[in-house]
């Protein structure tokens, strides 16, 4: 699956600085059809952000895969976050999480939590939705 991460992860302004997408974008990115992808890649690039990395070459369906492969981890896919740290706020830094070592602050903490609401099941989807915009809507705390 193409994407226009160039794993400078951070949010202005509600825009990952690296590759130009939105929060909601990213967070829906695995849900949009190959087309959707397209015309925002093509927004991106038009916006001055970089171009995205190759795609991974996919296998020959002809072939088959071993049975290793088939029970691949999602942690060995480079684009799945192998470590997610929240860490509490102290005298110095406010409430954080770490993502495979990049600190981000309050805002995408509450995105985070938000979504492990959601993946911890049991919600519908006006609920997951509902969880999901309030977390993107909520302003940054101010110190």
């Amino acid at each position: 699956m193409q994407s226009p991460c160039i794993h400078v992860c951070q949010t202005e302004e509600g825009r990952c600085i690296g590759c130009g997408r939105t929060i909601l974008e990213i967070a829906a990115w695995t849900r949009f059809t190959d087309g959707e992808r397209q015309v925002i890649m093509d927004r991106v690039r038009d916006e001055g952000y970089g171009d995205a990395p190759p795609e991974a070459p996919t296998p020959d369906p002809g072939s088959q895969a071993s049975d290793e492969e088939e029970n691949a981890e999602p942690e060995n896919d480079p684009g799945i976050p192998r470590e997610i740290q929240i860490t509490g706020a102290d005298r110095h830094r406010p409430e954080s999480v770490c993502i495979d070592g990049i600190r981000y602050g309050e805002q995408i903490v509450d995105l985070v939590k938000a979504l492990q609401a959601i993946a911890e099941g049991g919600h519908d989807a006006a609920s997951c939705r509902s969880i999901a915009v309030r977390a993107l809507q909520r302003p940054a705390r101010r110190r």
